[in-house]
Formats: structure tokens, C-alpha cells, sequence
């Protein structure tokens, strides 16, 4: 593989530009990593992004500022995805702004920092995704889309063990995919 091929900036976008023109989208966990090129992603489709964060403002605020750069469109929406109240009032700010949303995507995961509380990764990659996805269901009008950013390793790791460092995250991941499918 090529080195232009292997820097996705270089690469040729998969969603045309203007291809999400009117939708509203919000990325859980985007201040940063994943969440941030996602958020990007959209924006550059036209979408109106949403940037959640956590305690990462200053970092949404500067991708904000990339997003607008490059043509785009963004607002900066925080709250914690463990705490019901944050929830609502992210929920709330993109109701009153926006009136809805199209495209959610479930981002945000956790598990391996410390100082957390023993059962933080399922708190956060089960508990909270579920809470998350079901708090926004009034929001979701007909055609709407939810992803929810999962791992390789969560997927399979009731056949295929991972290091065990990981081990929580993976487990409390798998399980948030299997209670969102239940929803």
C-alpha cells in the first residue's frame, strides 16, 4: 500500500460533499480520536455536527474551529454519558437548537483509566449507551441512524480472548452491542 493511501486525509471521501446537506448529526465522545474524525467526516458531508464531550471542551472548541475552517458547521454540546441529568441536558441543547436528529453515533467508551470505580467500563460501554440511545429516541425522526463504535476484539471476545488489561473493556463493550440490539 501506498503512503498516500495509507494517510486517510489523502484518501477520497466515501460520502460526496453536500451528500448529508441538512442533517443533523451528534458524535459521542468527539473531542478527540474517533469521535473527532467522525465528527469531521460528516461535517465535510455537509452534516451539522454536534461535538460531545466529557471535560474535553477546550478540544471541541478547536475542532469546532477546524470544522467552520473547512466550511463546515458545528456546535460544542457537553455532558457525561454516566450521568442521566448531563444526558437530558445535552439532549435538551440539541431539541432547542435543532428541533432533531438524523445521525447519532455512540462513541464514547472508557474503561481503562484509573481512579474509576471497579465497574466503570460496563457503567460507561453498556449502561450509559443504552441510557444514551434511549434518551435520544424522541429526537430520531423517521430515517434516522444510529452506530454505535464498537471493537474488534469486544466483538469476538467470547471465542477469541484479548490481553487481559483489556479484558473489562472488551466484555462491558460486547455487552453494550448486545443490549443495544435488544432495544
Amino acid at each position: 500500500m501506498s503512503t498516500d493511501a495509507q494517510n486517510s486525509s489523502d484518501a477520497a471521501p466515501v460520502l460526496p460533499a453536500g451528500s448529508l446537506a441538512g442533517s443533523r448529526a451528534l458524535v459521542t465522545g468527539s473531542s478527540r480520536g474517533i469521535g473527532a474524525d467522525t465528527a469531521k467526516y460528516l461535517a465535510a458531508a455537509g452534516a451539522t455536527a454536534a461535538i460531545n464531550f466529557r471535560n474535553k471542551e477546550a478540544r471541541a472548541l478547536k475542532l469546532i474551529a477546524d470544522i467552520e475552517a473547512a466550511g463546515g458547521e458545528a456546535i460544542a454540546v457537553g455532558g457525561d454519558l454516566t450521568d442521566p441529568e448531563s444526558v437530558a441536558g445535552m439532549f435538551a441543547t440539541v431539541a432547542d437548537l435543532w428541533g432533531g436528529l438524523d445521525i447519532l453515533v455512540l462513541n464514547a467508551s472508557g474503561g481503562m483509566e484509573g481512579g474509576m470505580a471497579e465497574d466503570y467500563a460496563m457503567q460507561l460501554n453498556r449502561d450509559a449507551q443504552v441510557n444514551t440511545l434511549t434518551a435520544a429516541l424522541p429526537l430520531l425522526g423517521d430515517g434516522a441512524r444510529v452506530v454505535f463504535v464498537t471493537s474488534h476484539q469486544a466483538h469476538f471476545i467470547r471465542t477469541t480472548p484479548t490481553m487481559p488489561e483489556y479484558e473489562a473493556v472488551a466484555l462491558s463493550k460486547r455487552a453494550g452491542e448486545d443490549a443495544l440490539r435488544e432495544l
